[in-house]
């Protein structure tokens, strides 16, 4: 397999009085190694989508510091970073721009787009220090009523029936999502909640993430069945890819049924 064209992600040397400074999607992220600590900085700016992450050294500080600063102190300063790029602790709620119906005995593959999270770590991900998501999201409650449900993040995105629309975007994870209506009703499917922290997340020659293919299957008027596929999204070769962080929680070759409600709203 060739080389990854995007490396901003692995592991990276970093010396005292280095600075980093990391833009993917709309996080920018910053990094400077200074004695026995280290002093970080980040943001989400608006109205900036950074398609093609970038991780780079910067000389001079910026005349504009990010929102966010918090400073890590060691007794010995470590000498590398780790930056992992990650998928959501949460399910991710997906609204289409427009509504989409699926016949009933009908079936339909679509293809989302999920944020990454990035997580920054110590050494050889010794120790975690941060986990944030690399686009401002929003709590949202997804569930039949407030009594049942998950907390999740919602996201609009563009479902599209095509993969290549989505794949020149390498700050986000494609998701091939298969959906079967095998019910005597129609299904409409404005929300769709996408099982993130259950996803590995994989990264192809070029620099583009995608996951495992996801299976719902709506059996009749009441509950629906969730899998993880052994396949990853867009037929790709597994062999052919890298591991990049395995599932948050892995549910293995589990079939999870949940309320219809708990999956398309």
């Amino acid at each position: 397999m060739s080389e990854l064209s995007t490396k901003w992600w692995g592991n990276f040397a970093i010396t005292q009085g280095e600075r980093r400074t990391l833009r993917c999607a709309d996080l920018w992220l910053q990094l400077q190694s200074l004695p026995n600590q280290w002093w970080l900085a980040y943001e989400w700016q608006q109205d900036i989508n950074q398609f093609q992450p970038v991780l780079e050294t910067v000389a001079e500080q910026p005349s504009a510091l990010p929102e966010n600063e918090q400073r890590f102190v060691f007794a010995e300063l470590p000498a590398s970073l780790t930056l992992q790029p990650a998928l959501a602790d949460r399910p991710v709620v997906c609204r289409p721009e427009v509504s989409v119906s699926l016949l009933p005995f009908q079936e339909v593959t679509l293809f989302v787009c999920l944020p990454l999270w990035v997580k920054l770590q110590t050494g050889e991900g010794e120790q975690t220090l941060l986990d944030i998501p690399t686009v401002r999201v929003s709590d949202s409650w997804f569930g039949p009523n407030t009594r049942e449900g998950v907390i999740s993040y919602a996201s609009l995105v563009s479902e599209q029936l095509d993969v290549k629309p989505i794949s020149n975007n390498k700050a986000r994870a494609a998701i091939e999502v298969r959906i079967q209506n095998q019910s005597n009703q129609m299904l409409t499917l404005d929300k769709i909640s996408v099982p993130a922290p259950n996803l590995s997340l994989y990264a192809d020659a070029r620099g583009q993430f995608w996951t495992p293919r996801i299976t719902l299957v709506r059996r009749d008027n009441e509950d629906a069945i969730l899998s993880v596929d052994e396949v990853v999204s867009g037929g790709l070769n597994e062999s052919e890819l890298t591991l990049v962080c395995n599932a948050r929680e892995d549910i293995g070759r589990s079939k999870i049924t949940k309320a219809i409600s708990a999956l398309f709203g």
